[in-house]
């Protein structure tokens, strides 16, 4: 798995940092969830801001949490195939798997024909 440092380097390279932002605040919104990520982030503020937002929701509001991971899509498998761990790791986890998705969607929204 890719770190969220590195994959958010990668999405500023290929110039879809803002395009990500938005598309991550367009899926909380649609979970019902209030988002707090701002395209003028820097990476660290934005990973650490995300995995926030998940701890709480894991610890609060489970159904919400997985209300989430549907409407952004994360693949099943891979949150199934997580390691055991403590709640704070499982949302460094979760949350570069959600980048990542995010990404894909962005990258694909933003394909040159």
């Amino acid at each position: 798995m890719n770190s969220g440092s590195n994959l958010l380097d990668q999405v500023r390279k290929e110039k879809l940092y803002n395009a990500l932002v938005f598309q991550l605040n367009k899926d909380f919104e649609r979970a019902g969830l209030e988002a707090e990520f701002d395209a003028a982030f820097e990476n660290q503020q934005l990973l650490r801001n995300l995995q926030a937002a998940l701890y709480n929701l894991v610890v609060s509001d489970f159904e919400s949490y997985l209300t989430l991971l549907y409407a952004i899509d994360v693949s099943e498998a891979k949150i199934k195939a997580l390691p055991d761990c403590e709640v704070h790791q499982l949302a460094e986890f979760v949350s570069v798997l959600i980048l990542e998705r995010e990404f894909k969607k962005v990258q694909f929204k933003n394909r040159t024909l």
